[in-house]
């Protein structure tokens, strides 16, 4: 809906890593490990990804 709006959005990932690179977090290694005990799904792909955006992995 929120595209159909032209409104931007972003997923949880999205946020965490936000706040990594914002400085609000120092790592968002504990919010995926926490988020992965749930019911909260993320490919091993998405979760790299998210990692080398938050400056955790090598490029």
């Amino acid at each position: 809906m929120a595209e159909h709006l032209g409104i931007s959005y972003t997923g949880t990932i999205g946020v965490i890593v936000k706040a990594k690179l914002n400085g609000l977090i120092p790592s968002i290694k504990p919010f995926l490990k926490k988020l992965k005990q749930t019911d909260f799904r993320i490919s091993t792909e998405i979760e790299t990804e998210a990692l080398r955006q938050a400056r955790e992995l090598p490029k």
